[in-house]
């Protein structure tokens, strides 16, 4: 309920009549990401492969239709894996939260199956997170919704899931935001210190469902 995400895509957290810039706008509009213009390319180009068959046509019946349908295969395919990634997200905080869960399309059951080898891995405690509440910076006015808190074997971790195709360096900035935000913003409108952790982790569930990866974070 806090959160506010714009048309253009920005994201802002509202508190106690106070707003506070999300972590990942903050990111996406200050770091450079030069492998985006290849990928946009080679997404429009596979498109048009695929519709070779059928793309003189549409071109001959409205080329400036077939056009901006080319020109949105990026941002359909972009919002394609987010859409999977808040799947994957939601079905992992139903498992731990023991919420009730619909059932899972192939492509988050695949990702399931390797969550539920993690869980039976590490065995890991979730002390924060999956939904429950936003961190904030009050001196430095950023927010964000971290995936979880978790002890494993002594060690306090702050956790991140992705399930992209890989892990990139600026989650190494998005944890580190995480990690030393002031405060938790609670469902009752009160707030609680940041749990300190000794170390944060990215648990990268990949595209193809194969094995998952826990990878340390310098954070």
């Amino acid at each position: 309920r806090l959160r506010t995400t714009s048309r253009g895509g920005r994201r802002w957290y509202d508190w106690r009549g106070e707003r506070y810039w999300s972590v990942t706008t903050i990111l996406n509009g200050g770091l450079p990401k030069p492998a985006l213009l290849p990928w946009g390319i080679k997404m429009v180009a596979e498109g048009a492969a695929d519709l070779a068959d059928q793309l003189p046509a549409l071109v001959k019946k409205d080329r400036e239709a077939a056009v901006q349908m080319l020109k949105g295969l990026p941002y359909s395919k972009r919002q394609q894996a987010a859409d999977l990634g808040s799947l994957v997200h939601a079905a992992t905080e139903a498992y731990v939260l023991g919420k009730p869960m619909p059932r899972w399309p192939l492509p988050v059951a695949a990702r399931m199956k390797t969550f539920e080898r993690f869980l039976a891995d590490y065995e890991p405690e979730y002390e924060l997170g999956m939904a429950e509440a936003p961190i904030f910076s009050r001196s430095e006015r950023y927010a964000g919704t971290l995936d979880a808190v978790i002890a494993v074997d002594g060690r306090r971790l702050l956790l991140d899931l992705k399930t992209g195709k890989g892990v990139y360096p600026e989650v190494a900035l998005q944890l580190s935001a995480y990690r030393y935000a002031e405060f938790v913003g609670l469902p009752d409108g009160s707030e609680q210190p940041m749990l300190e952790v000794d170390g944060c982790v990215v648990l990268h569930i990949p595209e193809s469902g194969d094995d998952y990866q826990l990878l340390n974070v310098q954070a």
